[in-house]
C-alpha cells in the first residue's frame, strides 16, 4: 500500500484515468483507502487568521523600546503594546503563532478592540 501512496504512482494512476475516460478511481486495502480523481481540485485550508485587537485605547507601539518587533509569539506573550502616557501595555497574544501582518502603524492611535495585528496558530 506503500507504493500507493507514492506521489509518482498517484500521477501515473491520474494519466491512465484521464487515458481510459474515467473520472476516479478508489482503492482500499488492510485499512488504507486511496481515491484519485481526474480534473478535482484539492482544497487545501490554512491555519486561519487571529486578530490580536487592543485591550485599551492609547498610542500603539509593535515592539517594546528595549526589542524589536517580534514576528512568532507563545500564547501570552507580548505581540504589541499600547502606550498611555508614560505606561506601556502587552497585548497579549491569544494563541502561539506567526504574526502575518501588523494593521496599526507604530505611533498611530488605536481604540478599544482595534485589531493591531493578524497572528497564524502555528
Amino acid at each position: 500500500m506503500d507504493r500507493l501512496t507514492d506521489p509518482e504512482t498517484l500521477l501515473n494512476l491520474a494519466h491512465w484515468l484521464e487515458a481510459a475516460s474515467l473520472s476516479s478511481i478508489e482503492i482500499e486495502h488492510e485499512g488504507t483507502r486511496v481515491v484519485v480523481r481526474v480534473g478535482a481540485v484539492a482544497e487545501v485550508s490554512r491555519p486561519q487568521a487571529t486578530a490580536v485587537t487592543a485591550p485599551i485605547a492609547g498610542q500603539v507601539r509593535n515592539a517594546h523600546p528595549l526589542r524589536g518587533p517580534v514576528t512568532d509569539v507563545a500564547a501570552g506573550e507580548a505581540a504589541a503594546f499600547v502606550q498611555i502616557g508614560p505606561i506601556l501595555l502587552p497585548v497579549p497574544a491569544p494563541t502561539a503563532g506567526h504574526v502575518t501582518g501588523r494593521t496599526t502603524a507604530d505611533g498611530a492611535l488605536a481604540g478599544h478592540g482595534d485589531t493591531l495585528l493578524s497572528l497564524e496558530a502555528k
